[in-house]
């Protein structure tokens, strides 16, 4: 019996979440709503004696379906996606969903959460690495154990415990599976998608480096609150399409294409400097403030910027 907030009947993640079938005994990656399926049945099979709340809610794997349900219902799965569900395996964004649905599921069964299922092979040829006859492709191993470790600390954390060690096994596991995506993705060609399309992706991927080192709550109150209107409801094509956007979404667009053309070196430094102003709790409880010093700096926020070199001075 899956257990969910009641505030999800008011969402359209509330239809996938109560229609989407059972896996069975094979799980086809390649079907979104066997993707959901799997994300529905890992969130229910985590909340063991209800660490994560009667209802679900402070669950953190919410984050990984909400941002699924996003992929879908903005095109970006492949061409018929949003007509049959089947997911384009050539689909940039559907391989970095792969790697963040398909390998938390196999952590998940070596840790003894879910049962092993088959993983299906992918339709056809694709220029990306999947499991094929059940052999994990080599660079996605370490995400499996990433994995597995997160659920293994999950399993074992009793009721009413510190969640915030759960989030940053997450996080760690989260990361290890998109620095495969952007090694996969650089140089790619965008087709059937946009250059600007590839490169939101590229800079979602740096993005979400911030929000590793943050340990970013992923949870589904967190996550109604503050990370439903702040991606784009429209494939970017042009310039045009950003501006024609809502400001949030504008603004947050625009800076994750900064992160994308930022030169490595230089992305390199504002990571570690990041990394050191986010090493304290009292930081990371900070985060939503210090995202916003970072990337909008304004007149407004500077005692928030002043706060943030408080953190990174720190000793």
């Amino acid at each position: 019996m899956t257990t969910h907030p009641a505030e999800l009947a008011e969402l359209d993640l509330f239809t996938v979440w109560t229609t989407a079938r059972e896996l069975g005994d094979r799980f086809d990656p390649f079907r979104f709503e066997q993707r959901m399926a799997g994300y529905r049945l890992l969130i229910d099979a985590t909340n063991r004696d209800g660490l994560f709340g009667v209802d679900n809610r402070h669950n953190p794997l919410w984050g990984l379906m909400f941002q699924h349900q996003w992929q879908f219902r903005t095109g970006r799965l492949g061409a018929t996606a949003r007509t049959d569900g089947a997911i384009d395996p050539d689909a940039p964004w559907g391989y970095g969903n792969y790697t963040l649905s398909v390998v938390p599921w196999l952590g998940a069964a070596a840790a003894g959460v879910v049962p092993n299922l088959t993983i299906a092979d992918p339709p056809g040829p694709s220029r990306f690495g999947y499991v094929v006859d059940g052999r994990v492709p080599d660079e996605l191993a370490p995400g499996v154990q990433d994995w597995c470790d997160f659920f293994v600390l999950v399993r074992e954390s009793g009721w009413a415990a510190d969640l915030e060690p759960i989030r940053l096994a997450l996080w760690k596991a989260h990361k290890t599976c998109l620095d495969v995506v952007v090694g996969r993705i650089a140089g790619v060609d965008p087709a059937p998608y946009s250059a600007l399309e590839l490169t939101f992706l590229r800079g979602w991927c740096r993005m979400v480096d911030y929000l590793w080192a943050a340990a970013w709550p992923t949870d589904f109150g967190f996550m109604t609150e503050h990370g439903l209107d702040a991606l784009p409801e429209r494939l970017l094509e042009t310039a045009e399409d950003l501006g024609a956007l809502p400001g949030r979404a504008r603004r947050n667009v625009r800076n994750i294409l900064r992160l994308a053309n930022t030169p490595t070196w230089r992305y390199n430094v504002n990571l570690r400097l990041w990394k050191r102003i986010m090493r304290t709790r009292a930081a990371r409880d900070d985060v939503l403030a210090m995202l916003d010093a970072v990337f909008n700096p304004r007149k407004d926020n500077a005692a928030q910027r002043r706060r943030m070199l408080g953190y990174l001075l720190r000793p």
